[in-house]
């Protein structure tokens, strides 16, 4: 039996379409006393309605079920809400096909179910699933190229529900050699980091997090981390550089888009600021100050927003100088940024 004790316990949904599995793979793993199993179901639409009402750390996902495979679901998911997935099938190899499907999808990790109990495979399992949990697995290697050195300009982007589609799709639209781009997403930090290293790895650009006085490069995405650290921005020495300040009690959220947004305003005439779909209007005061000291700023346009509160408050405060579809935004705001003649600048 495995015993291992750890000072948090994370929560594990299984989805698997046999319930013999399904109850043999909750009682092992709960021996496990890092491991608590919140819920379980056997097809897609059922995981849907479990994960809404347990929020896992972190899920097993059988590749094969019936109607939505395990792969399509996984598709779905890192879409809309991305979080840490262990892919389970009765046999699988590192290199098959299905496994470096699930790895490109965004999956933790990919593994053979065990076949007994206890055993150095049952334990395998257990630690991969605290690791996912955690994010202590590392990322699969990319071999897409990237690119580096400094640009005096930056692209800002705000995003909360319905981001993690409309994000893919903007950066789809960015050259690799674009500015360096900063986002503040409404996510949890578990889920963010999911996503992050997804990103980094289907991505032309480099993706991480961003940390605290790192110099931003041509290239790079830099996701807020969501730590209790709100993330800003400041200009020094021909570079811009990333400035984490302790979140305050009237800061509804963390990241703060209205916090990245603000912190730009000085060097506003250098920045190209988006605001995405989301609930609420977290950025839209942010953006008007932008605007007001000469940013470029754009809005996702209703038609295209999953919820259109974030665009809608800063569209209705005047802060926005031009509305989009999400796949046009990309090349606007590049269009417009390249226009701009900075050589008065405050440096």
């Amino acid at each position: 039996m495995v015993n291992l004790v750890e000072a948090h316990t994370h929560k594990v949904v299984i989805v698997d379409d046999s319930m013999s599995m399904r109850r043999w793979l909750s009682s092992v793993i709960s021996q496990d006393s890092r491991l608590e199993i919140v819920g379980a179901a056997g097809t897609a639409e059922e995981a849907r309605s479990v994960i809404n009402q347990t929020n896992p750390d972190v899920l097993t996902l059988d590749i094969e079920m019936p109607g939505i495979n395990g792969l399509e679901f996984l598709a779905h998911l890192m879409r809309l809400r991305p979080m840490p997935v262990v892919m389970l099938a009765g046999a699988i190899e590192g290199k098959s096909i299905g496994a470096e499907r699930a790895r490109s999808l965004g999956a933790a990790a990919c593994m053979a179910k065990p076949s007994f109990p206890t055993g150095p495979t049952m334990h395998d399992l257990c630690q991969t699933l605290v690791d996912a949990a955690t994010g202590r697995l590392p990322a699969a290697p990319t071999s897409i190229e990237k690119r580096s050195g400094v640009s005096d300009k930056l692209i800002m982007v705000g995003a909360s529900t319905g981001g993690v589609p409309a994000i893919e799709t903007f950066l789809e639209q960015l050259p690799k050699d674009s500015p360096p781009v900063v986002i503040a997403q409404h996510m949890p930090h578990g889920f963010l980091r999911t996503f992050v290293n997804r990103m980094d790895q289907s991505c032309v650009h480099q993706v991480g997090f961003a940390r605290d006085d790192m110099r931003l490069e041509i290239g790079t995405v830099n996701i807020s981390p969501s730590q209790d650290m709100q993330t800003s921005v400041f200009w020094r020495n021909g570079s811009w550089h990333i400035k984490h300040v302790k979140r305050r009690n009237g800061h509804l959220y963390c990241p703060s888009v209205d916090v990245l947004f603000t912190s730009g305003v000085p060097w506003a005439p250098q920045i190209g600021a988006a605001i995405l779909t989301g609930l609420g209007d977290d950025g839209a005061r942010g953006m008007l100050a932008l605007r007001r000291n000469g940013a470029c700023t754009i809005g996702q346009s209703k038609e295209s927003c999953v919820v259109y509160g974030m665009p809608g408050a800063a569209f209705s405060l005047n802060a926005v100088q031009v509305e989009a579809p999400i796949d046009e935004i990309a090349s606007i705001l590049l269009a417009r940024l390249n226009e701009k003649d900075l050589s008065g600048v405050k440096t």
